[in-house]
């Protein structure tokens, strides 16, 4: 891998004057998509630019006039909100037309970039970013740079071709192994983001930016990865390839890495790709206690609606197993979604407590919200009635549930009322 320049969060009464500034406007919940946009360019390219952070809840750099800056962004349906409220303040100083170019990319962009577009960015982006953003960069550097709504590809990236993270983020983000995914849930955005594409990390590649995380940072230890589904590491998507996750196993232990965590987030895995075959492989390198896999529903009408391709039988042997192997499952669930009665809440919220009970299973609950881009895009969360509410709150009071499902709720009611 190449050398990569190695960039500090400057200051801005310490930058050359008039020197073009790219600042990323950078949260938690983006941070990997700054960081891989950045590994995607050429160091010659930024080279002509001034990198800097404006992180989190900090105030906005006080950038000296006379500085050609491009703003960039990345965000989600959920950060929507504050996104907007900050660029209709933000243009209020910097109008369309002036020193300032905004642009967005990311999940929001990809799936809806007129409503991101109307936010009052410059430019909009939609799709993978690895190849534009650096051409985006030239042209603004040119001033020559388009405005509207940009759609990347047709063609896919080849994931080989970028690291996928660069120093100035200061993050090394888990390594991404696999993007896309062959499943369709109608909940989920992913299968029609990438058109129902899966597309894998070579292991050569992987273990390359394994190595470069060890240069940064000499006294790393542990390696994380990305994936939809990470037991469908080098398949073709639909079932697992055993073969394909040793060779990858085997040769990140060999790079020297002790811990090993795969099925963690932000890497679970489907139920039905839970087998004796790829378990027999995988548990003699994992170091992650827990898998995150997701069921959904314990209901297997809801999941034919939902559209998931597994039954509640593979669910539960999906659990035995992964206790039979020392595992302990951290289980996505979602309730609200369209079509719902009462009647399958109570019957979910009983086969939580089953597993519970059963397999001293973890819950990672989720509230059905509609994703632009998703089957179920334009469709209405179902109400969680009170007695299945106080039920998940009780297991949440017993330390067996997490997630953000209330905080959920509470947007699909703020966006039912917009």
């Amino acid at each position: 891998m190449k050398k990569m320049l190695k960039y500090r969060r400057m200051l801005a009464d310490n930058l050359p004057p008039g020197r073009p500034i790219l600042l990323l406007r950078a949260q938690n919940y983006n941070v990997v998509s700054l960081g891989a946009l950045l590994g995607a360019c050429p160091e010659e390219i930024l080279a002509r630019v001034e990198v800097v952070l404006w992180e989190k809840n900090q105030p906005a750099p006080d950038l000296p006039p006379g500085h050609p800056t491009l703003r960039a962004y990345s965000f989600m349906m959920l950060h929507a909100e504050k996104v907007s409220l900050e660029i209709a303040a933000l243009r209020r100083d910097y109008p369309v037309g002036g020193k300032h170019f905004f642009v967005a990319g990311g999940a929001l962009a990809s799936t809806d970039p007129e409503a991101v577009n109307a936010l009052g960015f410059d430019l909009v982006v939609s799709g993978e970013g690895e190849e534009i953003f650096p051409r985006i960069l030239v042209d603004w550097l040119s001033g020559k740079i388009a405005t509207g709504i940009c759609h990347a590809g047709p063609a896919w990236i080849d994931l080989d071709k970028f690291p996928g993270f660069h120093p100035t983020v200061g993050y090394l983000p888990p390594i991404e192994i696999s993007r896309g995914c062959k499943f369709g849930c109608n909940f989920c955005s992913v299968p029609r983001l990438f058109r129902g594409t899966l597309r894998h990390r070579s292991v050569s590649r992987i273990v390359e930016i394994a190595r470069s995380y060890r240069e940064i940072s000499p006294g790393r230890r542990r390696v994380k990865f990305l994936a939809s589904n990470a037991f469908a590491y080098g398949s073709a998507g639909r079932e697992p390839n055993p073969k394909a996750l040793f060779e990858l196993l085997s040769a990140i232990r060999a790079a020297g890495y002790p811990q090993i965590c795969l099925g963690s987030f932000p890497s679970e895995v489907r139920p039905d790709f839970v087998i004796p075959e790829v378990l027999d492989v995988v548990r003699p390198f994992l170091t992650n206690e827990v898998i995150v896999i997701g069921v959904q529903s314990g209901i297997d009408e809801r999941l034919e609606v939902m559209h998931r391709g597994h039954t509640r039988e593979q669910a539960v042997k999906a659990l035995e197993l992964l206790k039979k192997y020392d595992f302990t499952p951290h289980v996505d669930f979602i309730l609200g979604t369209p079509g719902e009665k009462a009647s399958d809440q109570r019957a979910t919220v009983e086969f939580m407590e089953e597993l519970v009970e059963r397999f001293g299973i973890l819950i990672h609950m989720h509230t059905f919200m509609a994703l632009p881009g998703a089957v179920w895009k334009d469709k209405t969360p179902r109400s969680i009635i009170p007695e299945v509410h106080e039920r998940l709150r009780a297991l949440s009071n017993k330390g067996v549930l997490d997630g953000w499902w209330e905080n959920q709720i509470g947007y699909g009611r703020r966006k039912s009322r917009a």
